[in-house]
């Protein structure tokens, strides 16, 4: 890492590690309904809810390594809170690369106030699921205004976004019709709130586009180039969250570290014996090697380099190894780790979403396979 790099790193750690580690149980038992922005606003004081945000706009203009370091410091505090920034993050991708100048000007300096604001990456659909080529929301163009019809599921910040990046297609539901949109917040309706498992303090939820109607000033980027935009944007964003399932993994291996040194069984720490320092030694060694993918696809990334496969191997090991540690961390603390009242429990939890958001591990296979 570059003296800037620590710096930041160091800068989001303390922020974490003093004000928001300390309530993270209460925010994940309260479930995220309503949704709390005590932890969104922290983010937003120091210009880091999207830190790719270039510096014209007000940004950070962070590359991609070291947004992934960041996002992996908040994520060992709160992975509900870097998903909820990740998020956000996956919306204005579009508007990023492909918006045009009035866009950008628009929009971005928005999500760089101290005053906190989300947005939600709307694709997923009840029928479509990890299928992207089935999407049913249309977008109808009449008078010069596109009213768009449709039902998102899964969308995390939903019910709590100002702005919806929701991604439709055609009559004809072929890729070349694709078309993404910022949908502002008063034109889209909130179906439900979804209660998960884990990333609790995450909005998720299903929303409703009925007759949702935008100008055409909000259609962003050309058409006939959606299709390959959608997927660049998935490939950007798996990465990050793979820096969420680092963070999640590190966060437990430091506790049950901590734990190993301080139990005393048998007259000794337990981490004495070779049946917990092995697996301690195994969980660090998977950590390590799982956060230089991620720092490899980021790299990249910042490189202009062809980073799908590195994007996709990335993804699907972070996956693997924060459920693995996770489940480990558990198993060594033994009881006292199976309780409500230590953050493992939350930790095991987040740790499964990994495996689905961004393309499920399925999915993830598929792509590696086809670049093999």
């Amino acid at each position: 890492m570059s003296k800037e790099q620590k710096e930041l790193v160091n800068i989001v750690r303390e922020l974490m590690r003093n004000e928001v580690y300390p309530t993270i149980l209460e925010k994940d038992r309260a479930g995220g309904d309503p949704f709390d922005w005590s932890y969104v606003e922290l983010l937003a004081q120091h210009n880091l809810i999207v830190p790719v945000i270039p510096e014209e706009y007000g940004g950070r203009g962070l590359d991609y390594v070291s947004s992934a370091l960041i996002i992996e410091e908040i994520a060992a505090a709160c992975a509900g809170l870097a998903a909820c920034m990740v998020g956000t993050i996956h919306a204005l991708l579009p508007v990023i690369i492909a918006g045009s100048g009035s866009q950008k000007r628009n929009w971005l300096p928005l999500f760089t106030k101290k005053k906190p604001i989300l947005a939600s990456f709307a694709l997923t659909e009840p029928k479509g699921g990890s299928d992207i080529e089935k999407l049913e929301t249309t977008a109808e163009l009449k008078e010069g205004f596109y009213y768009i019809n449709g039902i998102k599921d899964f969308v995390i910040n939903g019910a709590v976004a100002d702005y919806v990046l929701a991604c439709t297609c055609g009559e004809e539901k072929r890729r070349a019709t694709y078309r993404f949109f910022m949908v502002p917040r008063d034109q889209v309706r909130i179906s439900k709130v979804i209660k998960t498992m884990g990333i609790k303090y995450a909005n998720t939820s299903q929303i409703l586009l009925e007759n949702a109607t935008v100008s055409e000033e909000h259609l962003i980027g050309d058409p006939r180039t959606t299709y390959l935009l959608l997927n660049q944007i998935l490939d950007l964003g798996r990465p990050l969250i793979g820096a969420i399932q680092i963070g999640i993994a590190r966060a437990a291996l430091e506790m049950v570290l901590r734990y190993s040194q301080e139990r005393e069984q048998f007259g000794r720490p337990i981490i004495s014996n070779q049946g917990v320092s092995f697996p301690l030694a195994r969980m660090a060694t998977n950590i390590d090697a799982a956060r230089l993918m991620v720092w490899k696809a980021c790299a990249l990334i910042d490189q202009e380099g062809d980073y799908t496969k590195a994007s996709s191997m990335a993804r699907l090991f972070t996956s693997r190894v924060g459920q693995a540690v996770t489940a480990a961390a558990i198993d060594l603390m033994g009881g006292q780790g199976y309780t409500d009242e230590n953050p493992l429990n939350m930790y095991f939890r987040d740790a499964k979403v990994c495996s689905i958001v961004g393309g499920t591990d399925n999915v993830q296979q598929m792509i590696i396979a086809s670049l093999l």
